[in-house]
């Protein structure tokens, strides 16, 4: 359904009005022309009636009836009378003459309820003596030819002006409307700005009047809400820092003082297996040094694998790209072997190291979850940087099996992934697909992500 905007929507209502206002206009100019054509009729009969002689002259000698009636010149007698067409009848009934000069014109369909009516009216009578004896006698029968046609013309001309006058008033009322609404315009674009991350947006003047305060109010508003994002990224990024901080610390101390000492005893594990297996009366507690040598390790494996975890590996010196592929890699060595396939956009070197890490936490966490819920057979991860738009997206899509009824962005991961995008400027999105599988997706402002550089 096409959705028509608000100026259109008024124009539409103004010229419903109007239309509306032509046509009951229309129909009251044709009920006053009948009246005025009725009177106009009457005040024509009254006239004739008065002019038509009703004696005729001393007759010639031997003259009949009927010829004397046929003698009669309407012409002279009527002059220039409209309206009205005069009938010479004998006693009879018969019609001896008329004024009438040709057949009655066609009226336009639009008048024929007017022309039943107005040739519905009664024909008035006039007898004609000759001496004290009646030879037949006049009828004055309405003749609306001429004047249904006036009025049609006239019910034209000033229909065209009128319909005129309404287009001519319908495009200044769409214009004015367009001009009275154009400081929502302004609105509109700046809203839609600050919904895309474009904290900065601001209103300028509107318009005077009662518009004039919303551009103040407006960018006070729009100022206090990116201070207040602001300081949240800010807060946000400090507790980032502080995580990674201690990520950092925990691993080197993983790798400092506990791996070295399961280094050290793993060997030590072993000669002690050895030793159990070559003297006959330590054969009691060769399994045990068995499985000690066993558990050291998975402790070491183990340790390799939260190293993994807190700390990207080579992502300050190889880069995103590379930490992005091992990744990869490591996923799909996982048991469910899913496969990975990364659409990287070539120009990502371009991103700061703060954007670095908080891709790859999005990604880590995307693909740990995807060996907990999705069951998936393939993980797709494309990250683009969109120049038009001043934003880094990634968006990390699986084929798991469709889930209708999971709630979408629940669980502390997810929580926390957004909260990684929102400390940059950003934002982030996951829920199921209608096909199956989850979506995530992550948009970062560029603006913020770009290296600086001299």
């Amino acid at each position: 359904m096409v959705r028509m905007s608000l100026r259109t929507r008024l124009t539409l209502i103004i010229a419903s009005l109007m239309a509306l206002l032509v046509v009951a206009d229309s129909v009251r100019r044709l009920y006053d022309a009948h009246d005025d054509a009725v009177a106009e009729m009457d005040s024509v009969q009254r006239l004739a009636y008065a002019l038509l002689p009703g004696v005729l002259s001393v007759p010639p000698a031997g003259a009949s009836p009927e010829e004397l009636l046929a003698g009669i010149d309407l012409m002279r007698q009527l002059g220039g009378v409209r309206h009205l067409a005069v009938e010479v009848h004998a006693p009879d009934g018969r019609l001896v003459r008329t004024s009438r000069t040709g057949p009655p014109r066609a009226t336009p369909a639009a008048l024929d309820w007017m022309e039943h009516r107005l040739r519905s009216r009664p024909a008035p009578r006039k007898d004609i003596y000759a001496g004290h004896e009646v030879i037949g006698y006049y009828l004055l029968v309405p003749n609306a030819d001429d004047e249904l046609h006036e009025i049609w013309d006239d019910y034209v001309k000033q229909t065209s002006m009128v319909v005129a006058i309404g287009l001519i008033a319908c495009f200044m009322v769409h214009w004015a409307v367009g001009r009275a609404l154009h400081p929502l315009g302004s609105v509109m674009r700046a809203l839609s700005a600050i919904g895309e991350g474009r904290l900065d947006a601001r209103l300028d003047n509107v318009g005077p009047g009662d518009l004039a305060p919303l551009s103040a109010s407006f960018n006070a508003m729009a100022a206090t809400l990116e201070a207040a994002v602001g300081e949240r990224a800010r807060l946000l990024r400090r507790l980032i820092t502080h995580e990674e901080e201690i990520r950092s610390s925990l691993a080197r101390d993983l790798h400092d003082e506990l791996s070295p000492y399961l280094v050290a005893i793993q060997p030590h594990a072993r000669l002690l297996a050895d030793a159990c297996k070559d003297r006959p009366e330590l054969a009691a507690h060769l399994e045990a040094a068995h499985w000690m040598s066993t558990q050291i390790g998975q402790l070491l494996r183990l340790v390799r694998n939260l190293l993994e975890h807190l700390r990207p590996p080579d992502i300050e010196e190889l880069g995103l790209r590379h930490a992005l592929l091992e990744l990869g890699n490591q996923r799909s060595r996982n048991t469910d072997a899913a496969r990975v396939e990364l659409h990287l956009d070539p120009h990502m070197g371009r991103l700061s190291p703060m954007h670095d890490i908080t891709l790859y936490r999005v990604v880590q966490e995307c693909l740990t979850n995807t060996v907990k819920h999705a069951r998936c057979t393939r993980i797709d991860i494309h990250l683009d940087i969109d120049e038009q738009r001043g934003r880094v997206l990634l968006r990390v899509v699986d084929n798991g099996e469709p889930r209708p009824d999971a709630p979408a962005e629940s669980g502390f991961g997810l929580v926390g992934m957004r909260e990684r995008a929102l400390a940059l400027g950003g934002d982030c999105h996951a829920e199921p697909r209608p096909a199956g599988g989850w979506q995530v997706a992550v948009w970062l402002p560029l603006k913020t992500s770009l290296k600086d550089h001299p």
